[in-house]
């Protein structure tokens, strides 16, 4: 079920900031190469944000010579997730969709050598009569998921005219209307979209979505005049009979004598913050407004901020293992509290994953719960099944607890298209060297005729 309007008669497309900016050298081969993105897969589609992006990495990738040859792991890398995420996000593109076709289909491949090859993955492809947003993949490995879900829209919505609402882009999230205005302000801020507020007809938003962020970043002011050779004025017009302190580079600064790494200090004002929002290893640095001092601290200062505390929505999911938080270290419980909200960014239900605790807290033993932080992260918090499906965790139903069927059915399909275990070594009688795989007329390759 669609969730946007109906786009007009004409599409146009826009190329907005840095889009049109010519390729730098430090930029990657794939910086500037976009994707189509069918609207069958963001509007409404039944697809997580995070199957979303790995449709759109892989996609790239099949632009390939050899398509795309890219491990599980391998992918989780390209887009900053752990090894699990990626395996989830796979294995729902695989499964049949809402028109049963799968999105995401494997192609395995076996040298003459007996050895296998990394599986070949192909996105279902686009046809004539779907419409699509052609975004850059630099989008899907930097941004968040659901920041890349609205994202596609806004830029499907920009190339096609179509007028967008608060409201209807909240419904294709999953989320609040200010939630959805809070995701569209970060894109703002980060440099993707650019929003000209009451600017279209009856007083709508008007969007400019961008191929690469913008960062506007402050001129510092001019420091001192050092071009005469002495040192700054600093006394009424008289020359500095010391050396300015802000020309030395010192080895030993007292306290407060340097800035931290991501300040960037300007004469006569505050520090102001240019780190990234995220750190992403294969973006080039020329593109990154940060500075890095040479001088550090003796010593870090002892923390003095506020205290661990859990936002209400995270201490609600985690109501069934509330007896077990006092025995789990702050930092693991940072942690924790980062993973559920996370999962709940990604549009799963708060009562999911509280039922999915509950279920897990039951069937573990008492005497195997010594670490209840790890327990958490590595075993009850993880979703994870067979085949894909949303309501599926850990291979049994969410709502009801019984067995999941498309998991059974999955395994049973594995178990029927195994490879049957080699049982013997074969043997060539000319050489006598020993192979795997049977032989024909029991000669090896080097000893057969021509």
């Amino acid at each position: 079920m669609s969730l946007l309007p109906a786009p007009a008669a004409e599409p146009r497309h826009s190329r907005g900031g840095a889009g049109g900016a010519a390729r730098g050298q430090d930029e990657p081969s794939w910086y500037r190469q976009k994707v189509k993105v069918p609207r069958r897969l963001w509007d409404g589609g039944g697809y997580s944000a995070g199957a979303v992006a790995y449709w759109a990495q892989i996609t790239a990738l099949a632009h390939r010579e050899d398509g795309c040859r890219a491990s599980v792991a391998r992918l989780a890398e390209y887009l900053g997730d752990a090894k699990r995420t990626a395996e989830r996000c796979l294995a729902e593109l695989s499964a049949p969709g809402p028109d049963g076709e799968p999105e995401l289909s494997t192609v395995r491949r076996t040298r003459s050598d007996g050895d296998g090859e990394t599986a070949e993955r192909r996105t279902r492809p686009v046809t004539r009569a779907e419409q699509f947003a052609l975004v850059p993949v630099l989008a899907a490995k930097v941004m968040r998921r659901p920041q890349f879900v609205l994202y596609c829209a806004l830029a499907w919505a920009v190339a096609t005219s179509a007028p967008v609402t608060a409201a209807e882009l909240a419904g294709l999230l999953g989320v609040t209307e200010r939630s959805a205005r809070r995701l569209v302000d970060e894109l703002e801020a980060l440099g993707w979209v650019t929003v000209h507020r009451r600017a279209g007809a009856h007083g709508r938003h008007l969007y400019d979505v961008h191929d690469l962020p913008l960062r506007l970043v402050d001129e510092p002011e001019p420091g001192p005049d050092t071009d005469g050779g002495s040192g700054a004025c600093t006394d009424g017009g008289s020359l500095a009979i010391k050396e300015d302190p802000r020309l030395t580079d010192e080895r030993s600064t007292g306290a407060g004598g340097s800035s931290a790494v991501g300040e960037v200090t300007v004469s006569g004002s505050a520090p102001v913050d240019n780190s990234p929002s995220r750190s992403v290893t294969s973006v080039p640095d020329t593109f990154l407004v940060a500075a890095r001092t040479a001088v550090r601290p003796a010593e870090r200062p002892p923390y003095d901020g506020p205290g661990l505390s859990l936002s209400p929505r995270v201490w609600a999911v985690l109501e069934p293992v509330h007896d077990l938080l006092h025995r789990i270290r702050p930092f693991v419980l940072r942690r924790i509290g980062r993973e559920i909200g996370r999962q709940l960014d990604d549009g799963i239900w708060a009562e999911d994953i509280r039922d999915q605790l509950t279920r897990l807290r039951v069937w573990t033993p008492a005497e195997d719960l010594r670490d209840p932080g790890r327990w958490l992260l590595g075993a009850a918090l993880p979703a994870r099944s067979l085949c894909g499906l949303p309501g599926c965790y850990w291979g049994f139903q969410h709502h009801t607890g019984f067995p999941c069927k498309a998991c059974a059915e999955a395994a049973a399909a594995r178990a029927r298209d195994a490879h049957p275990p080699h049982t013997a070594w074969h043997e060539c009688r000319a050489c006598r060297a020993p192979s795997r795989q049977p032989l024909p007329a029991d000669l090896c390759r080097t000893c057969r005729p021509a």
